[in-house]
């Protein structure tokens, strides 16, 4: 599945607004975002002519404080990789492949549905030291943990099906409409802390890997990256 990602410019106003706050102390934001992977498999990290899988998020915070919220969020959608010109033409051996995946040249493709619920705190820039606390527009990074549930919904035996616990860690831009609404784009990064999430043929014997460059391709943790567009609302 291949898509184009189109980023829209929010405007900065320098009027005063209010987001999410000690008066407003929660907000719930729901959005969609497009799925990236990076792994022993290949990159398709900033890369929106290859491989773009969709999904959908949903998030509920609270304020603690004027620099920092605590945030809890789920996210569905499709997570994988899809075999580049390139990819197709690296020949492996068998024992590499995935079990679904032996009629092609490469290791394999990743095809699986991911979901996935979070915890994450969140510091916000606007916080009357670096940016007014009421500003429209309100920068923040976030970091956290979260445990991943992969299911094979290709039956090609390719993912390592079950949970996965993540690193995760990222950064966004909030634009506050009013006191109630607001728009934001949030750039995620998840590290897969546990085993591979691509499942091949080969042993946990590297010894029977005999090429240098394979061997280090084997052994590259696993990430997934993901660009999300939002709507919240604050109460």
């Amino acid at each position: 599945m291949k898509k184009n990602l189109l980023i829209p410019a929010l405007l900065v106003c320098t009027i005063s607004g209010f987001g999410q706050n000690k008066v407003n102390k929660f907000g719930i934001t729901v959005g969609a975002y497009i799925q990236h992977y990076n792994g022993n498999l290949g990159n398709s990290f900033f890369q929106f002519n290859t491989t773009c899988f969709g999904g959908g998020a949903a998030t509920v915070g609270m304020y603690f404080n004027k620099s920092f919220d605590i945030n809890l969020g789920v996210t569905i959608g499709h997570f994988g990789y899809c075999q580049t010109e390139s990819d197709k033409n690296r020949i492996v051996s068998e024992s590499k492949r995935c079990p679904g995946c032996k009629d092609l040249l490469g290791m394999g493709e990743l095809r699986s549905r991911m979901t996935a619920g979070n915890i994450v705190i969140k510091y916000k820039f606007a916080n009357s030291y670096l940016l007014n606390e009421n500003s429209k527009l309100s920068p923040y990074i976030f970091l956290g943990m979260g445990i991943n549930n992969l299911y094979d919904n290709m039956h090609r035996n390719c993912v390592n099906a079950g949970n996965h616990f993540t690193l995760n860690g990222g950064l966004g831009l909030k634009y506050n409409i009013n006191e109630r609404f607001n728009i934001g784009y949030n750039l995620a990064v998840g590290r897969f802390s546990g085993g591979k999430v691509y499942n091949s043929n080969l042993s946990n014997d590297d010894s029977q890997i005999k090429n240098a460059d394979d061997l280090k391709m084997e052994k590259r943790k696993d990430f997934y990256m993901q660009n999300g567009l939002s709507f919240g609302i604050n109460f």
